[in-house]
Formats: C-alpha cells, structure tokens, sequence
C-alpha cells in the first residue's frame, strides 16, 4: 500500500508566542462565559447517563477524529468508562465498527462538551489531547487550546492530562500555560512510541517526524 509522507510543520513562530503571557492573564481573570446550544446539551446527556450507568472511573479522548485512539483507550483501560468526543460525525463513523463494551462515541464540541462536564459530578482519571492540534500561524495564537478562554475549564476536570503534537512549540506553549494555571513546573518531553494509538501518531512516526508530549496531574 503507498503511503503518503505528512509534511513538517513550518511556522515563522520560533519560539513561545510573544503574546502568550497576556491572552493566558486576561482569560485568568474572566469567567469564560459562552451560550451552549440543546444539541449540545443532549448530547452530553448521552455521555453523563453512560457515566452514571457504568459508574467507573472515566477517560475522555476530546478531539479524537476517528476514534481509532478511543478504541485503543477501552482495550487498554476495561475497567473505565472510556469517551471519545469529536465534532465530525463522518470521522466518528469511520471507526464506528470498532467497540468496547466500556466506549462510546460522542458527536460533540469540546467547548460545550468541557462547559457542562465541570458542572457534573464526575471528574476524570485521564484526559487525552491527541494530534492534530497545532495552528502554526502568529496570528492562529487563539485558536491553540492553551490559548483559548476555555482552557481553564478544561484544566477543572481534573485526572492526568496528557497532549500529544509533532510541534515542539506547541508543547512548550501548552506546559509553560498549565505551569502558570497551577503554579508548578510542567514538563515538555521528546515522546518514543512503539506501539501508535491513533492513526495520526502513525502517519507522523513513518514520516519520521519528532513527537512530544506534556503530562500534568491535575
């Protein structure tokens, strides 16, 4: 089967984002504050009702395209309830054949998703942030998630967060954010994979590409 190289991520960004340190303390002293539409509502209702059914220690996959990492996440994790959101319908379907007993799909918005998942009662054991995240354009500064109003509300759902990307100024930025919202180091580290959990972090290990990782214990 031919296989395709992903190109690099070229950015005129070299370092952390100039701005950064001002959009993070501006959104630090605001409450984020955005109308959530009854789609989105319901939707969350199916993943609070599986949680309540299951009533286990619950895994979040926010972003996870296809699925394929979601799945992974279950076989790996039987004894926790295991949620892989995503906005795009037709991605979620594409993996739609693969599943646990302790899965579920969710078309959602991880905005909306986040804003009512700190208003439950359930926090979650791991969070996963998984490829592709990175807007490399200046100018893209606010729509990485570590830039974003939502962050800190993503930060309160608590568990071991763990972000992936095959941009090294992502992670950076995204660990020196989490630093300033807990007040302590977190580390950026050079990520060696053996086994690849979705088919991003495939495509990026055969296109030889650099992978790294943060991990913070919310």
């Amino acid at each position: 089967m031919s296989f395709t190289k992903s190109p690099q991520i070229v950015s005129s960004q070299t370092a952390l984002h100039g701005k950064l340190k001002k959009v993070v303390d501006r959104y630090l002293n605001s409450e984020y504050q955005n109308s959530i539409p009854k789609y989105a509502r319901d939707a969350f209702k199916i993943a609070d009702d599986f949680v309540r059914k299951r009533n286990a220690s619950v895994i979040l996959d926010s972003g996870c395209g296809t699925g394929e990492s979601t799945y992974h996440l279950a076989r790996q994790y039987p004894d926790h309830t295991v949620i892989g959101i995503d906005k795009s319908a037709s991605r979620l379907e594409r993996y739609a054949h693969e599943m646990c007993p302790n899965q579920l799909f969710l078309h959602a918005d991880c905005i909306s998703f986040w804003q009512l998942a700190t208003q439950s009662p359930w926090q979650l054991e791991q969070h996963y942030l998984l490829y592709p995240n990175p807007w490399p354009k200046p100018g893209h500064l606010q729509r990485r998630w570590h830039a974003h109003p939502v962050f800190p509300l993503m930060i309160k759902l608590g568990g071991t967060l763990v972000m992936r990307t095959n941009w090294d100024i992502y992670a950076r930025e995204f660990a020196y954010v989490i630093s300033i919202i807990l007040n302590r180091p977190v580390e950026c580290v050079t990520l060696q994979v053996s086994n690849s959990i979705s088919a991003h972090e495939k495509k990026y290990l055969l296109s030889q590409h650099q992978l790294y990782e943060v991990r913070a214990e919310l």
